[in-house]
């Protein structure tokens, strides 16, 4: 029996000009390319009828497969609508090529459709403004005839009497493959990240409301574990912090709300979350086959790109390297391999190469981060390698397609149906082109905070499981497989993604309080129990998270910094009087006070204003021990006799200022001495001199007159 594109009867109750209306829309039908020039479509702007498309049966078709769809019409325009019909159309040729795909909802308009009319039913006599049904299409097996194989765009046309007499009064179109023969399946391996928002402080207190909320029934986490505790084919990807943070509630917490700490709700949550994730991931003996794949993400997910710019390197050498032990503990699993995932898709080569020197041999950026050389008439494998100095690191590369089926919108399930279609018509497509098998595609989201409807996912994956040319694979498939004989460049980035990575300024904020973090190391006796909180807290403060919340990371620094500030104050100079030296030379008396529970080990010195006055030899490496005070006297020289202000300043190991100073006044006696002796010894030289001239003028009162001589007179 020939293929038809048009079957069955004209529908019931129309009226002679609703029959003549369809008469021309048929001959407009099977004129030449099937253009439907002659058909009074409404344009969208004054369509009256809303068409949602909400089911749709099966994903794909096959030769022998009947078709139905599900939704709902609704009279959105100001006039009753008359003779409402529901009826399935599909267009004429399959769409031209993978590109087409990035049309969307706008895939409708460019091409030519037909009805189906065995599908046609009856909705309303008369619909109302506002008015509103459900409706139920079929199209048997047979009724529809497809060309080639490919993806087709299938459509609900709602027709009907409106103002300008009979017309389509509105329409809405989904895509649908067509893969009749066998054919070599299409290997999709779904990378399903589990990552929060790691807003805590340095105390342990959550800056928000948002974690518990993800993990509470219903939640953006308890959903996806729920969505895929079934599916062990999928391969998650968990942040140790994540798990870190889950159990520091289920163990009872404390959350700020509007400057008000108070004690968290979510404790029981928390640990039934916990729960859940632990029966999906770790093998049990009551489990039956292997466990599904458990990839870990660097603790926090931190910015590698603008951390390593900062010279930060070591920080993300710490955040991977504290991944695999922190799950093993939290969960009694160490993840399979410790993975980099790139935030907004690219990473570059020098981020890489920091990652494989912390032991990571596997990077997930986008496929456009690594194109193809040259051309290629169909879609390669979607991973590769890239050399380092560590060794070869394998790059899986996420397909641009299913990441966009991913990110399309899914707040109804007409938009949920519209995403899981796009996902499909995405791998049909690859199935269909001339390329080698096996081949193997990479499918995630866009970020490791993705908040998919869970509806979207089981959709997806019933649909996987229920085409015969898709298959889901776990990714440690696609790690062993050899390397790929694809060359392909390698994009480190642009101009464009470095602009939404963490700022310079937050960055040069972080390296201050790493420095201050250092300093307190230097002096505490046993720096780890103060310290490792610090700097688990700083990873948290330089997750990518705080690209777009910059403020939640500016008040996890600031956590920090009053953290250091409060046990920095727990040292200090006792404040004293002022200081009086009996001479140009003395010591100044200090007490260094050491509140904390741990002995210290600090260094003192004394400057001045101006540093000219003021000679000094600083004290190094005074221990303290914890809870006691020690008293200290420091050499000074003074010069000048007026009193100087100096300040008595603690150090750090590396002689850098350690807290604030205490300024103290300082005095000396010795000039004011000496400019006695130097009166009493100009008035010794005056009286000295009096006495000498008065004794001078005296011998020559009593000095002999001298006789003229008598030679003169003559």
């Amino acid at each position: 029996m020939g293929r038809r594109w048009l079957t069955g009867r004209l529908p019931r109750r129309w009226s002679a000009a609703g029959a003549t209306g369809l008469l021309i829309i048929s001959s407009a039908l099977f004129s030449a390319g099937g253009a439907r020039a002659e058909d009074p479509v409404l344009t969208t702007a004054t369509n009256p009828i809303r068409v949602t498309l909400t089911g749709l049966a099966p994903v794909a078709l096959t030769e022998a497969t009947a078709l139905s769809a599900s939704g709902k019409i609704s009279n959105s325009g100001l006039d009753t609508l008359r003779d409402v019909n529901v009826r399935l159309t599909i267009s004429t040729q399959p769409l031209p090529d993978r590109r087409s795909l990035r049309l969307g909802d706008d895939v409708g308009a460019t091409v030519d459709t037909a009805p189906i009319y065995d599908s046609t039913v009856a909705v309303a006599k008369a619909l109302l403004p506002g008015a509103k049904r459900q409706y139920r299409l079929s199209a048997p097996k047979g009724s529809i005839a497809l060309s080639a194989p490919g993806v087709y765009v299938v459509g609900v046309e709602v027709t009907g009497i409106g103002s300008a007499g009979p017309t389509i009064l509105g329409s809405s179109y989904t895509l649908l493959p067509y893969l009749p023969d066998p054919i070599d399946p299409i290997n999709v391996t779904w990378l399903w990240p589990l990552a929060g928002w790691p807003a805590q402080s340095a105390n342990g207190v959550l800056l928000d409301d948002k974690p518990s909320k993800e993990i509470a029934p219903g939640g953006r986490l308890d959903l996806l574990v729920d969505a895929g505790r079934t599916v062990p084919t999928i391969s998650w990807v968990v942040d140790p912090q994540l798990v870190q943070m889950t159990a520091d509630m289920a163990s009872g917490y404390l959350v700020e709300r509007d400057g008000q700490v108070r004690p968290g709700s979510a404790q029981e949550p928390a640990a039934e979350w916990l729960a859940n994730l632990e029966q999906v991931l770790v093998p049990t003996k009551k489990s039956a086959g292997a466990p599904p794949d458990l990839l870990g993400l660097p603790y926090a997910d931190p910015d590698a790109d603008a951390l390593i710019r900062a010279g930060l390197s070591s920080d993300v050498v710490r955040a991977t390297t504290d991944s695999a032990p922190m799950l093993d503990r939290q969960l009694g699993r160490a993840p399979d391999p410790v993975i980099a995932w790139a935030s907004g898709g690219r990473m570059t080569s020098k981020a890489i190469d920091t990652f494989a020197s912390a032991g990571v041999t596997t990077v997930v950026l986008r496929d456009n981060a690594m194109p193809v050389s040259g051309e290629l008439d169909y879609t390669p494998s979607g991973y590769a390698d890239i050399a380092t100095e560590a060794g070869p690191v394998r790059a899986l590369l996420v397909d641009s397609g299913l990441l966009r089926a991913l990110n399309l919108p899914q707040g109804n399930l007409a938009s949920v149906l519209a995403a899981r279609q796009r996902f499909i018509a995405e791998l049909a497509f690859v199935a269909l082109e001339p390329g080698p098998a096996p081949r193997y595609l990479v499918a995630a989201a866009g970020s490791v905070r993705w908040d998919p409807n869970p509806r979207l996912l089981t959709g997806i994956i019933a649909a996987l499981r229920g085409t015969p040319w898709t298959r889901l694979v776990p990714v440690s498939t696609v790690l062993e497989l050899p390397p790929s004989n694809v060359t392909r460049a390698f994009d480190g980035g642009n101009t464009k993604s470095r602009a939404r990575e963490l700022s310079t300024d937050y960055l040069s904020r972080v390296q201050q309080t790493q420095e201050d973090i250092s300093a307190l190391r230097s002096v505490l006796s046993q720096p780890l129990p103060v310290v490792t909180p610090l700097t688990d807290t700083l990873l948290r403060a330089e997750s990518s998270a705080w690209r777009t919340r910059t403020k939640t990371g500016t008040a996890i620094l600031d956590s920090v910094d009053a953290n250091i500030a409060q046990t920095v104050s727990g040292v200090y100079v006792v404040p004293r009087s002022d200081v009086t030296l009996s001479g140009d030379r003395g010591k100044i008396p200090v007490t260094v006070a050491n509140d904390l529970d741990q002995d210290v080990t600090v260094g003192v010195r004394v400057t001045a204003d101006p540093a000219s006055r003021l000679e000094s030899e600083p004290l190094t490496n005074v221990l303290i021990e914890a809870g006691t005070r020690a008293s200290l006297e420091i050499p000074v020289r003074i010069v000048g006799g007026d009193a100087l202000n100096v300040s008595v300043q603690l150090t750090d190991g590396a002689g850098a200022a350690f807290g604030a100073g205490e300024p103290l006044e300082l005095r000396t006696t010795a000039y004011s001495r000496a400019a006695t002796w130097v009166a009493v010894a100009a008035a010794v030289i005056l009286v000295l001199l009096v006495v000498f001239d008065i004794v001078r003028r005296a011998r020559g009162r009593r000095r002999p007159a001298v006789a003229p001589d008598p030679g003169d007179a003559a």
